[in-house]
């Protein structure tokens, strides 16, 4: 589906993710919105040059998918993506991104993105903040999770641009702050790969160097059965409470917090 058709031939509300090229697209995540019968509309890289022809008129959430490890956020790179994540925030249409795609979010509303080198990558600690503990989408989440990272630019503070007073850190890693974070009720990024299926981690292992495979290897053995239940119970959380499907008044915010 082309950026202008999906502009003018929507006639149901959907889901809008925007595809940034990882094969598997949204992983875990896409299984368990299908399974809920959430509607999802693609919007690939290649139309993104088109994509101030989107209309978000007919969408009722906005998934920022991840891109190749290869791949960073510049100045100038994914202004239609960074676009399209400040129409929808304004409108208060709720947000989620995952690895790349929570990068994008950030840059969008005024952070910061650093360099990380090295990289942080590998199974490692993620460590829940006291803000976490109030948010809807995170209930039961436990203190301390242990997750894939495969992240090459980290979010940093907000700069005097920022569109928003700024983002909330829900979790962290030992180097990156704001792991996973929120900004306002419904706008949410998790640079976590908690989205990645079996299938993502074992491709992990193979494109690892030699001195992280034991990590990759005992870290999948260890905890991904874990990660991967708790991540459906977030991604459950994010489509009955983020993004219903019963949410039919645009740029009306659900309200998240009880």
């Amino acid at each position: 589906m082309t950026a202008l058709a999906l502009a003018t031939n929507l006639v149901c509300m959907a889901i809008l993710f925007i595809d940034h090229g990882v094969v598997g697209g949204m992983g875990n995540f896409g299984l368990v919105l299908r399974e809920y019968a959430q509607r999802i509309v693609t919007l690939r890289g290649n139309e993104l040059a088109t994509a101030v022809d989107v209309s978000l008129e007919d969408i009722h959430g906005v998934v920022v998918g991840d891109a190749p490890c290869s791949v960073r956020l510049t100045e100038d790179s994914h202004r239609s993506s960074m676009k399209i994540v400040t129409e929808a925030h304004d409108l208060k249409i709720p947000i989620i991104g995952f690895g790349f795609g929570a990068l994008v979010i950030a840059k969008a509303l005024g952070s910061t993105i650093d360099e990380l080198n090295p990289p942080e990558v590998g199974w490692t600690n993620m460590t829940t903040s006291p803000t976490s503990r109030g948010d809807a989408l995170l209930t039961g989440v436990p203190w301390t999770l242990s997750a894939p990272l495969w992240s090459c630019q980290s979010i940093g503070i907000a700069g005097p641009s920022a569109k928003t007073p700024g983002l909330r850190s829900l979790a962290s890693t030992p180097r990156q702050k704001f792991a996973m974070f929120a900004c306002g009720v419904s706008t949410y990024g998790i640079i976590a790969h908690i989205e990645w299926t079996a299938g993502a981690c074992d491709e992990a292992i193979r494109n690892a160097g030699s001195e992280q495979t034991t990590n990759w290897r005992e870290g999948a053995a260890l905890n991904g059965a874990t990660c991967q239940r708790i991540a459906k119970k977030i991604f459950e959380s994010v489509t009955l409470s983020l993004m219903p499907v019963d949410r039919v008044n645009v740029g009306v915010a659900r309200d998240l917090h009880h």
